[in-house]
């Protein structure tokens, strides 16, 4: 069942525009805090909280890249996905 945003605007008194702008918001912190779940749980696994450190244990030898090198590829990705998340968000307040 579809609901069109003007019928909703209409049935709630709150302009179009104000409710556009709020799902997007929304949206966009679900999916930021979503995406930093997946950063967070996929460092745990190496007992750190970030890429940053994640690089940090490849460059010191502490772990051997070849095992960490496909959770850090996906680390390194969902991080910029986040980045973009924060800076889209940051231009809508």
């Amino acid at each position: 069942m579809a609901v069109e945003l003007k019928a909703v605007s209409e049935e709630l008194n709150i302009p179009v525009e104000e409710i556009r702008n709020k799902s997007l918001k929304a949206f966009l912190e679900s999916e930021y805090r979503i995406t930093r779940a997946e950063i967070i749980s996929i460092c745990q696994k190496y007992g750190v909280s970030s890429w940053e450190e994640m690089d940090e244990l490849i460059v010191k030898d502490k772990i051997e890249e070849g095992k960490i090198l496909e959770d850090f590829q996906k680390v390194d990705h969902l991080t910029a996905k986040a980045t973009k998340f924060k800076k889209i968000l940051g231009q809508l307040l």
